[in-house]
């Protein structure tokens, strides 16, 4: 798979949101003030500092894509991720109702009461730090366009289809900045299209309007919802443990459906097919393999990234375990087209296991690889 300027056999990466060090996590300085930031040099020596434990963390483990973690504010979920966006976005207010799905109902909706622009950049700082403190492909990761649009509360656009381009073209401004900033891969985690919710017609242009002329590889991340370690759901739909009775963009998601059918990634694979997007990123490990025959269906043709590492268990796999889901994902999509990741963020367990679990990944990847690398010597003798 191609990652920047070099080829590497099944890369390695996590998501992004990983356990923040002890001592900067929830303290004063972990907090990142709007505009350039941190404000002094005490609160930057920390930042800096967490970012490079977190950098650390992940080379040591032998990761082929370094992140910052996702650094924003401490620990915080997912919708604490979109109020980040907010408070650097003009014409956004920072409280609101709350979100009306049962995952995230302690989180509140912003308000929109004018024109979205972009207040100041958004994740320069972080880029900056991390492209000095490591030479290997680095990754940034951004809430979906879509869910921070459908969780914010409209007081001021006629049609959300206005307030969806104007984000497009904020995201858009961003991602030019952080690609100049040396930023190989720019993931965006959507939660959106699994619920078969949808923009309409014009979903796909909102997108390519947001990466439109971004000198970066855009992967998107399928997100199931991880928050305090729960999928997120709906309220609705078939019992737990019951096959869903819909498919395609009908299909609702329940609490957990572990291997339920192809129903759910029937509803995503054939719409991410429209967007200008350079890989797909999809949870392997917990929600099973079999939604990868909807990927064969969809004819996939770019590449794929498979989460093959159980953000939701305290388990660390055995490399074996790893080596298998990987196995299982070349059975589908071909070696050179095929990535690796954690399921979701590592950021709801201890830091010694979410190192564990990299570890896991990265020596379950070699495993492969040698088999891989093998068949292919054999191949060339015979």
């Amino acid at each position: 798979m191609r990652v920047g300027q070099t080829d590497i056999v099944l890369p390695t990466m996590m998501v992004g949101n990983y356990p923040k060090p002890r001592w900067f996590a929830g303290q004063a300085w972990g907090q990142i003030p709007i505009g350039r930031y941190p404000a002094d040099s005490v609160s930057y020596e920390a930042f800096h500092d967490a970012i490079l434990a977190i950098v650390n963390d992940q080379e040591e483990a032998g990761l082929d894509v370094i992140t910052d973690g996702l650094m924003v504010s401490g620990d915080s979920p997912y919708f604490a991720k979109l109020l980040y966006l907010a408070e650097r976005i003009e014409g956004y207010v920072c409280h609101g109702p709350s979100i009306l799905l049962p995952t995230y109902s302690k989180e509140f909706s912003p308000i929109v009461r004018g024109k979205a622009t972009r207040k100041c950049p958004i994740y320069a700082e972080q880029a900056k730090v991390l492209r000095k403190l490591t030479d290997r492909p680095i990754k940034v990761n951004f809430p979906g366009l879509q869910a921070l649009v459908m969780c914010s509360i409209n007081q001021h656009y006629s049609d959300v289809r206005d307030l969806a381009f104007d984000i497009a073209k904020i995201y858009n401004e961003e991602f030019k900045e952080l690609a100049a900033a040396g930023v190989d891969i720019i993931q965006i985690d959507e939660l959106s299209w699994h619920f078969g919710l949808s923009f309409g017609d014009w979903e796909a242009d909102v997108f390519n309007t947001a990466v439109e002329g971004v000198a970066a590889d855009i992967l998107v991340h399928c997100c199931w919802g991880n928050y305090m370690g729960t999928p997120a759901y709906l309220p609705s739909g078939p019992a737990q443990g019951e096959a869903p009775d819909r498919e395609g963009d009908e299909y609702v998601l329940t609490l957990r459906e572990r291997g339920a059918g192809t129903g759910r990634a029937a509803a995503i694979f054939p719409r991410a097919q429209q967007l200008n997007l350079s890989a797909l990123n999809y949870e392997i490990a917990h929600q099973g393999v079999a939604d990868l025959q909807a990927l064969d269906k969809a004819q996939w043709d770019k590449p794929f990234v498979a989460g093959v590492i159980d953000v939701k268990s305290l388990e660390v796999e055995q490399v074996e375990d790893v080596a298998d889901r990987i196995r299982a994902c070349l059975e589908v999509v071909p070696a050179d087209m095929l990535g690796l990741t954690t399921d979701c963020g590592l950021i709801n367990m201890p830091r010694q296991i979410a190192q564990a679990k990299l570890r896991a990944l990265v020596e379950g990847a070699r495993l492969v690889r040698s088999e891989i690398g093998a068949a292919r010597e054999e191949l060339l003798v015979g």
